[in-house]
C-alpha cells in the first residue's frame, strides 16, 4: 500500500478525478476543501458505491459532500433530545444520592453507598475520581467553590462529569437506587438493566455527535436493545430464527430509545425535525432517493408513526 502523503487543494481535486468521480463546479469544490476536511467528506462515498468497489455512474463529490451536509444536520437533529435526556438524568441523579448518601467527594467516591456487588464498581470509581480531579481544575464553578468554600458538591461537580460517567454511576447504583431513578427518568415500562443498556447507546451517539464521526449509518457494536412494543409495530429485518435484528443498534434503536426517556412533545418535534430534513434532502439535495437513503440509515420507510405510538 502506498504510503498516505499531505496533498494540496489541488492535489486533492486530482484525486477526485483519478477516482473517477465526477467534479461539477470546480471552484466551488475548491471552495469547499479550503474549509472542510477531505478526509471527513470522503468517509460517505461508501454510499454511492457498487458491490465490485467502484463508484456508481455519475456520481459527483457534489453527491458525496450533500450526504456529509446531511449528517452533519442529522447529528444536530438527534443531538437535542439526547442533551436533554443527559441533564434529566444527572438532576435525578443529583437529588437521589445527596439525599441518601450526602454530596461531599468523600460521598460520591465512598463504595459502600454502590452495589458492592457490581464487577464494574472499581473501574467506574476510579474513572470518576480521575474525572473530578483531571477536570476539576479547568472548571471555573469548581474552582470558585473550591476558593471560596471548604467543599465541593455533587450538583458542581455534575458540570464535569460526562453522560457516560453519569450511566456508570447509575450502572453501578443500588438496585433499589437505580429503580428509583428510573422511575423518575422514564414511565415505560422497562427495567433498570435495560434503561443502563440504552443510556450506553445514547451515550455513544452523543459522542459520535460531538466528534463529528458518521451518523446516518451507525451500527452499534455491543449488544443491541431489546425489543420492545415500538418494534412490533413496524415490518423489521429478522434473522432466520424470526429474532428482529433490524432497529436494536441502529438509528431505529436510538429513536426508540429517545422515546423511552423524552417526553412526548419533545419526542414528536425530533421526529418532526428530522422527517423534514429527510424530506428536503429527497426533493431538493441529494442524489439518493428517499428509499435508498432510509435504507443507508436503517429506519423503516413509516418511522414516522413512533409520533402516534
Amino acid at each position: 500500500m502506498a504510503e498516505k502523503t499531505f496533498l494540496t487543494i489541488d492535489e486533492l481535486i486530482t484525486n477526485i478525478k483519478l477516482k473517477k468521480i465526477n467534479i461539477k463546479n470546480e471552484d466551488n469544490v475548491r471552495n469547499i476543501l479550503e474549509t472542510n476536511n477531505y478526509y471527513f467528506i470522503m468517509g460517505y462515498k461508501f454510499a454511492f458505491k457498487n458491490i465490485d468497489g467502484t463508484y456508481k455512474e455519475n456520481t459527483s463529490f457534489e453527491d458525496i459532500y450533500s450526504l456529509y451536509l446531511f449528517d452533519k444536520m442529522l447529528k444536530l437533529v438527534i443531538l437535542d433530545p439526547i442533551l436533554e435526556i443527559e441533564q434529566k438524568l444527572k438532576t435525578i441523579y443529583i437529588n437521589n444520592y445527596s439525599f441518601r448518601y450526602g454530596f461531599k467527594v468523600n460521598d460520591i467516591l465512598d463504595k459502600n453507598n454502590y452495589d458492592l456487588s457490581n464487577n464494574y464498581l472499581d473501574n467506574t470509581l476510579s474513572n470518576l475520581n480521575k474525572q473530578l480531579n483531571d477536570f476539576g481544575n479547568k472548571n471555573k464553578a469548581v474552582m470558585f467553590y473550591r476558593n471560596n468554600h471548604s467543599f465541593i458538591p455533587l450538583w458542581v461537580y455534575m458540570k464535569i462529569l460526562s453522560f457516560g460517567m453519569i450511566r456508570d454511576m447509575f450502572y453501578v447504583s443500588k438496585s433499589n437506587d437505580k429503580d428509583y431513578m428510573k422511575n423518575k427518568l422514564t414511565s415505560e415500562n422497562i427495567n433498570s438493566s435495560e434503561t443502563a443498556n440504552m443510556l450506553r447507546l445514547l451515550v455513544r451517539v452523543r459522542n459520535i455527535c460531538c466528534h463529528d464521526d458518521i451518523l446516518l449509518s451507525f451500527v452499534d457494536d455491543k449488544l443491541g436493545i431489546k425489543t420492545t412494543k415500538y418494534h412490533k409495530e413496524f415490518n423489521l429485518k429478522k434473522d432466520r430464527n424470526t429474532n428482529i435484528i433490524q432497529g436494536k443498534k441502529d438509528l431505529l434503536a436510538i429513536l426508540i430509545s429517545i422515546k423511552f426517556f423524552s417526553t412526548r412533545k419533545k419526542f414528536n418535534v425530533l421526529i418532526d425535525n428530522l422527517s423534514k430534513l429527510i424530506n428536503e434532502y429527497d426533493k431538493k439535495i441529494g442524489s439518493l432517493n428517499r428509499k435508498q437513503l432510509l435504507s443507508i440509515m436503517h429506519l423503516p420507510e413509516d418511522f414516522e408513526i413512533l409520533k402516534k405510538l
